[in-house]
């Protein structure tokens, strides 16, 4: 494997720009300004009003507090000209969410698990494409089979942002980012205990503990554990996690502030394994159809054992009023050992084709990013929020690695287990660098007017050596997003935006093909709307997505190259009340998405269907005593599908899931919560893309928590 160009002084360079940065500013500090609810809320921005000159209340700038928000760059506000969600730890703990795609369910352009239910890694698109994970503003740098699986009992809050974005830290998915912001120390003393048990022998036990360690009050720590076992849908599948996340944050003075972030995490069990072939899930056979609990794999040979460990800090410096140096870094390391079969075809008779994965060995990444962001007022009708940064990627991949090897014939539908075969492996070597140099500006001018803009530049170099090739990129990039924003008198905001991203892929194909980066770009034009009558709001976009090199599914079970993806579509998500303790959640998305495949044909892409529905209503009852009763209801629908490279004509029918969570708070300190997921239990088939994959069952979860504070 060749040798990085990037030398150790290069590294200490970049962490000496902060210092220098640090040593330069006067010495004044910042005091945390985050809030959050009783609920372990996200972190809020700092959203102002003042007065224009005809008396209308102005909405000003919001100035992100947070650091590891992505809301730097590309601002979450309501009122910033992008598409943006935030979903905050209550709504997780609404909807019973145990994972992060199934926190993502009731969002418009989100697919969430299309490949049905998964105990081992996150599943989701947004817009028809692949987005990339964040933890703190930090990429998780998922290659192959080495991927990051976050806890999301430690999250305090799910960033959303939708379509390309490569200002937020270079190369990214071109569906856009999801950044999650794990639980960080507040200046409060809380205890939040939660035990739980449901379906398939799922038992938890979680404990969130907040805790001031001084007299003074400016040192106070969090600490956030977990540990959880659960069945999977198919037979013989399990996984028992465990999760420890302490912090620490330490105000210097009322301007500086460092918080310091650790995380270890450690899963261990049989992985599901949902890859089924069309023959028996899709296409009928003479026995009938496939048990949607099949294990198309072997029990004795399956594993996952995956150690995550995570370290870092978030510093913040306020040099002047309105301007502030901050500096994120973390290094996280991934330890894997997986093992899975899997079944990618059948003889047309009773038997599964298999095949198996093997990967063991680790990832270890290092990420710092420095940050200078102000804000300038020019007279009483322009204001501005510059940033400025310059932030650096360090991350390597070592151990053995086979994508697809031989597995023995099963029987669908009499499996007999325990037939030897061979397991063979090959070095999987990888190693990553990427500098990147970017400034943006978020302004309102005038009483009507946001507008923002942002330009990156991103060098970028990997080096392989997979499957017995020496693989590689060097990639040099500008990326630019662009957007304006008119706010009407009466409620009613139309705005425009365009957005660029870039990912380079290492590795080779199936077929032994060097990968190729692939770009995405986005065009955006929609309406917000929140008039004085309508407690909530609205949004209603439409979206023009392009991807270069998309990726697509082989038999070889290692994702190839076409030439264009695309997706036209149009959102609606509305988030409001009908009465006073009764909220709606409602997301409409057509989605219009095609993809370039061998012979110069162009297909409908696979798994995205045209159109997807959700709705989420609450109800909140006030009982004596300061008791409450909250139910909630909610439905999910996604429609008919069809994969016209494989099977042509065989459409995938759409199905509507039922979701359902009672919430009774006995009194201040302890409360019980009933979430129950697929609530008919509906067999369907979410999607097939080469393979096919059943959804998830129902599943029904029971919660017992304490809260003081």
């Amino acid at each position: 494997m060749r040798k990085s160009i990037h030398s150790s002084r290069t590294w200490a360079a970049l962490a000496a720009t902060g210092c220098l940065a640090l040593a330069s500013a006067p010495g004044h500090a910042q005091t945390s300004t985050s809030n959050t609810d009783t609920a372990g809320t996200t972190a809020e921005t700092a959203d102002r009003t003042t007065l224009a000159g005809n008396g209308r209340a102005v909405k000003e700038l919001g100035a992100v507090t947070v650091t590891g928000s992505i809301g730097d760059l590309q601002s979450l506000d309501f009122y910033a000209p992008n598409s943006s969600a935030v979903i905050s730890a209550g709504d997780i703990e609404a909807r019973g969410a145990r994972k992060l795609d199934e926190a993502l369910q009731y969002e418009a352009g989100i697919l969430s698990e299309p490949f049905g239910a998964d105990n081992k890694v996150e599943w989701f698109k947004i817009r028809g494409f692949d987005a990339s994970m964040s933890l703190d503003g930090t990429p998780t740098t998922p290659n192959g089979y080495f991927v990051w699986k976050p806890e999301i009992f430690g999250v305090e809050s799910v960033e959303v942002l939708k379509g390309p974005s490569a200002l937020e830290f270079g190369a990214s998915g071109t569906g856009g980012v999801v950044n999650l912001v794990t639980k960080r120390p507040r200046q409060e003393e809380s205890l939040l205990m939660n035990a739980e048990a449901g379906h398939r022998g799922r038992l938890g036990l979680g404990i969130d503990y907040n805790g001031i360690a001084n007299d003074e009050g400016n040192v106070y720590y969090r600490i956030v554990a977990q540990a959880r076992r659960a069945d999977g849908m198919q037979r013989e599948t399990d996984m028992k996690s465990y999760y420890l996340a302490p912090s620490l944050t330490i105000d210097f003075n009322d301007r500086t502030s460092l918080t310091l972030l650790a995380s270890i995490q450690r899963e261990d069990g049989r992985p599901t394994n949902g890859f089924l072939p069309a023959y028996g899930t899709l296409i009928d056979t003479p026995y009938g159809k496939i048990d949607r609990r099949l294990n198309a794999g072997e029990p004795g040979f399956d594993h996952l054992k995956r150690t995550q460990a995570s370290a870092g800090w978030l510093f913040s410096h306020k040099i002047t009023p309105d301007w502030t140096f901050t500096q994120n870094y973390k290094y996280s390391h991934l330890d894997i050992d997986q093992r899975n079969v899997f079944a990618y075809g059948s003889d047309g008779d009773r038997e599964l084709l298999r095949g198996y994965t093997f990967t063991d060995g680790g990832t270890g990444n290092h990420y710092i990013d420095h940050r200078v962001k102000g804000r300038v007022r020019l007279g009483d009708s322009v204001e501005i929020l510059p940033v400025f940064g310059i932030d650096y990627l360090k991350s390597g991949t070592s151990g053995r690695n086979n994508g697809f090897g031989l597995a023995p014939n099963l029987d669908m539908f009499d499996p007999v287990y325990g037939r030897p075969f061979a397991v063979t492996a090959t070095p999987y070597e990888q190693s990553t660098h990427q500098a990147g140099l970017y400034a943006a500006a978020q302004a309102r001018v005038g009483s009507h007017w946001n507008f923002n803009a942002g330009i990156r530049h991103d060098r970028a170099k990997g080096d392989s050596f997979i499957d017995g090739k020496n693989t590689g990129y060097d990639v040099s990039r500008n990326s630019v997003n662009v957007g304006a924003m008119y706010i009407g008198d009466h409620g009613i905001s139309p705005y425009v935006s365009y957005s660029e991203s870039f990912k380079p892929q290492a590795g080779v194909d199936g077929y032994g093909n060097t990968y190729r980066p692939y770009v995405g770009k986005q065009k955006e034009a929609g309406i917000k709307f929140e008039p004085d009558w309508l407690n909530g709001t609205l949004t209603l976009a439409y979206f023009d997505i392009e991807e270069k090199n998309a990726m697509i599914s082989d038999a070889s079970n290692i994702q190839s190259q076409s030439g264009k993806r695309t997706n036209k579509g149009v959102e609606l998500q509305g988030d409001f009340k009908v009465a006073p303790n009764t909220g709606v959640k409602v997301s409409y998305t057509y989605n219009h998405s095609r993809q370039d495949i061998d012979g110069g044909l162009t297909i409908r892409t696979p798994l995205i269907p045209r159109h997807q529905a959700s709705l989420w209503l609450s109800h909140r009852l006030n009982l004596p005593n300061g008791r409450a009763l909250t139910v909630a209801a909610g439905a999910r629908y996604n429609g008919p599908t069809e994969d016209q490279r494989y099977y042509r004509g065989d459409i995938i029918p759409g199905y509507t899931l039922f979701d359902l969570m009672a919430r009774y708070r006995i009194d201040r300190n302890w409360a019980v919560q009933l979430n129950a997921r697929n609530l008919t239990d509906k067999t369907y088939v979410s999607g097939c893309d080469f393979y096919c994959y059943y959804g998830g069952e129902r599943t029904i979860d029971m919660q017992l928590q304490y809260q003081w504070h």
